[in-house]
């Protein structure tokens, strides 16, 4: 057997001496040629009323009594927009499930544009539901929408003197993000708590079994899809004999946006024993084991100040970002930007140059941290566009490490970092990095965006599908937000035992797999997460559907199948919106109106 401790010295040596042979930072390298002309927009125009809805209903208090804000359930609601502003009659509504670590906000885009374009089309009427999950109750995001509302344009300011310079808004000051021994409460926030707030919300806003099973579609985004197939084969009264309470039941289809599909023979539905299992839900009550499950280095922090690199974006794009440089940020946040903004091991180690070293817009700021090209965490991940100003070079950080770092889902190659912080004497005085929008960096003459020597390619028009305004007002407009600042390791467990034999005595009833026969379609990305297509048949397999239609959208990562952009078509044809508009409500079968 061999010895860990020897494993990890081994490891830290070859680190190290790596670091060594990597070389002292030199800026230079391949610049990024000139943007083309940007494409002609061709706007769906906005006929959509956007709004937050609350049901009240208790947390469980099983395990400490959650804050107040925890007592309702939560829905952004997309609908069409009307002379008198009251709600019309629609042919189907789309409720959906954000994936790991998401918010509502994920479907901000999505939501906005689908109502409208159902408007615009005249062929029927939508409503989109995004739902939050119970732990973005715990969420203070008093902040950050005090600076979305600041006036026409975003004051990020007002977020960054809340959270870190104490300012105080309304009475109220920031008492600091909560830590794991604040919140035992969420122990009991698992995969039963969503499963009843998805079903209280649609039964509570659509009494009639019979309305829902005809304009009622339940689905989700990454984390989002295998949810929804729990949903559809999940037993409310946990009487497997009866079926009208069972989720398949209860709508009209299932929309999976890419995101792996489980199915009762998968190991991920089915990975632990009852003995095992039931103890570590005690673990996690009780704090022995983890209440939160978060993805290495990504904090409550900085997810916060992902919306306000988003706020800025928006403000004022062109303008140079000073966030890195003067916010007060943790060493945990530290941390996570040498993770995502270090070239090699060497760069990894020494620090330098560090992200803060660099000049960018603040348009720039939030491309090089969330686009496909720079960002090594494919569930991160859009297609935004590129860099210009300065030297470009390819990325190779934490690539083969990555492993040996606690990370998983890493990009290995295709990735690039600017290279260029100023001579090593006087770091931050180098050139002004600004960015390319996603229609600028080829078009149908010239596809390649290549550097201005023609020696290296960094992307292709195929390749971009998102405009980075639109993905930063994702990050922070309207009630909700992009992110789950807290997620319940509860969730996670909780799935691993739902298909098990002691499913039922874990208050975990999925028993109607099998028998789900609504239609279903699946969108897929092939920088995303989406399974590949032996799942997709091994799921279709597993249930009674016969009508299951896929779709993989080329050029696509993970974030693009809600926010490619819609209206440049004559660039580039978004490819989920229209299909899935089409699929709601080509099988709906009625009408519903919802007060």
């Amino acid at each position: 057997m061999k010895n860990p401790a020897v494993q990890t010295a081994r490891w830290l040596i070859s680190i190290y001496l790596s670091a060594l042979l990597c070389g002292c930072y030199s800026p230079g390298g391949p610049v990024p040629e000139a943007p083309v002309s940007p494409s002609v927009r061709e706007p769906v125009p906005q006929k959509v009323i956007v709004e937050e809805e609350v049901i009240p209903s208790t947390a469980p208090q099983d395990n400490g009594v959650p804050p107040d804000p925890c007592n309702w359930i939560r829905f952004v609601r997309y609908r069409p927009e009307t002379a008198d502003g009251q709600p019309k009659a629609v042919d189907a509504i789309l409720v959906l499930l954000p994936g790991y670590m998401g918010g509502a906000n994920e479907f901000e885009y999505m939501g906005r544009q689908m109502v409208s374009m159902a408007e615009a089309g005249g062929e029927g009427s939508i409503e989109v539901w995004a739902m939050d999950r119970r732990a973005n109750c715990l969420e203070d995001l008093t902040g950050v929408n005090a600076a979305e509302e600041a006036g026409e344009l975003p004051d990020p300011s007002i977020a960054v003197d809340y959270y870190y310079h104490g300012a105080s808004i309304d009475g109220n000051t920031f008492a600091g993000f909560l830590q794991e021994g604040q919140m035992p409460y969420v122990s009991e926030f698992g995969l039963k708590l969503i499963m009843d707030d998805v079903y209280t919300v649609i039964r509570e806003k659509v009494p009639s079994r019979a309305d829902r099973s005809a304009t009622i579609f339940v689905g989700g985004h990454s984390l989002g899809t295998p949810l929804t197939g729990l949903f559809a084969g999940w037993d409310f009264d946990g009487d497997p004999n009866t079926l009208d309470d069972a989720g398949f039941r209860n709508c009209a289809g299932l929309v999976l946006l890419d995101g792996p599909v489980f199915y009762p023979d998968l190991q991920e539905f089915n990975n632990i024993d009852e003995a095992d299992y039931f103890q570590r839900v005690a673990d996690i009550r009780s704090g022995a084991a983890p209440r939160l499950d978060m993805f290495t280095g990504v904090t409550p922090e900085a997810m916060n100040l992902l919306e306000i690199l988003g706020l800025y974006a928006a403000a004022a794009p062109d303008e140079e970002s000073t966030v890195l440089r003067e916010v007060p940020y943790s060493g945990d946040v530290d941390f996570l930007l040498k993770l995502l903004h270090s070239r090699d091991v060497g760069n990894f180690i020494t620090g330098v140059p560090s992200a803060r070293d660099f000049r960018y817009t603040n348009e720039a700021a939030l491309g090089v941290f969330m686009d496909d090209n720079f960002q090594p965490v494919q569930m991160l991940q859009a297609s935004m566009g590129f860099l210009q100003g300065g030297p470009v070079v390819a990325k190779d950080f934490p690539g083969s490490v990555a492993g040996a770092l606690g990370l998983g889902g890493i990009a290995l190659d295709s990735l690039f970092i600017p290279w260029d912080a100023g001579p090593a004497d006087a770091l931050g005085t180098g050139p002004l990095y600004s960015w390319v929008n996603f229609d600028q960096v080829g078009n149908a003459a010239d596809p390649n965006y290549l550097s201005t020597d023609g020696a290296t390619l960094y992307t292709t028009m195929t390749e971009e599908v998102t405009d980075i305004q639109d993905f930063a007002r994702v990050l922070y407009r309207g009630p909700s937000n992009f992110t789950e600042w807290y997620f319940p390791s509860r969730l996670r467990l909780d799935m691993g035992a739902a298909g098990a034999p002691f499913n039922a005595q874990a208050g975990l009833p999925w028993f109607h797999n099998a028998e789900v026969d609504v239609p279903v379609i699946a969108f897929g990305a092939p920088h995303g997460d989406a399974p590949d297509p032996s799942a997709w048949d091994a799921y279709r397999a597993s249930i009674a559907s016969t009508d299951f239609t896929t779709i993989i959208c080329p050029g696509y990562n993970h974030l693009d199948i809600n926010c490619a952009a819609v209206d440049r078509p004559g660039h580039r044809e978004n490819l989920v919106f229209q299909p899935l508009l089409d699929f709601v409500l080509s099988h709906s079968s009625g009408t519903v109106l919802v007060p």
